[in-house]
């Protein structure tokens, strides 16, 4: 099977304020798994929760719209990195049915901080000639005594055969193989938010490796890519992008 790669990426990040101490809300301790707190190292009694509001900034929405309609019709992946922020609301099908979205849809969740890398493994699997994957991660918990965290996406296009960017490899745990660039970050989509910042200042060049890692609470995971043709990349920032966070090491 021809490789897997990638020719557009589109991404949005927005600081939302909203957190409410956990303390307030009746039973909502229930709701939060004990092994992650532990793995965060969040003390219950700085624990704040996201609460949702009609005006929330719809990044995954924005980062879908700046990719614009796909060509052909195709499949949509959409990957959350945990629970909804609401759970009264189907994300998927809302998100379908603004876009107007023409091919099939498949969501996956719960993928942590994994979302953004060790979903390749799957993508390289189901992906049988183009395919669009939006990746989204809109923290439920913050921590009181740090910033309050940011609604993230990033949008991209893949297909087989002949593209921009390929993929070399994914996988949990360290990372397995080495690149001339390396972006880490903590969320799903903190590296790929570095890698956009590298590739709008022009810091990757042709026949380059670009390792994507995250390194959160529960669990690490990496994604290799080969830059066969830098210029190629179509880089969209959306309504409310922001290059904020990651880093490159």
């Amino acid at each position: 099977m021809p490789d897997l790669g990638i020719d557009t990426i589109a991404f949005a990040a927005a600081r939302r304020e909203e957190y409410v101490p956990l303390s307030t809300l009746p039973g909502a301790a229930d709701l939060v798994p004990p092994e992650r707190l532990a793995a965060a190292g969040i003390p219950l009694s700085r624990l704040m929760v996201r609460i949702p509001e009609d005006d929330d900034v719809d990044v995954t929405a924005q980062v879908l719209a700046a990719l614009g309609p796909p060509a052909v019709p195709q499949p949509l992946f959409f990957v959350r990195s945990g629970p909804l922020r609401d759970p009264n609301v189907a994300a998927l099908a809302g998100l379908v049915h603004r876009s107007g979205w023409a091919g099939e849809d498949v969501g996956l969740t719960h993928l942590d901080e994994l979302g953004g890398t060790a979903v390749f493994g799957l993508l390289e699997w189901a992906v049988e000639s183009e395919a669009t994957a939006v990746i989204c991660d809109e923290p439920l918990f913050a921590d009181s005594a740090g910033a309050h965290p940011r609604f993230a996406a990033v949008g991209l296009r893949v297909r087989r055969g002949t593209s921009a960017l390929t993929v070399s490899g994914c996988g949990e745990g360290k990372p397995a193989l080495t690149g001339d660039h390396r972006f880490t970050g903590r969320g799903p989509c903190d590296a790929w938010l570095a890698f956009c910042a590298a590739l709008a200042e022009g810091v990757v060049a042709d026949g380059e490796r670009v390792l994507l890692h995250t390194r959160g609470p529960l669990r690490e995971g990496w994604l290799s890519l080969l830059a066969v043709d830098v210029a190629a990349v179509r880089l969209v920032p959306a309504a409310t992008a922001s290059l904020l966070g990651g880093r490159s090491g």
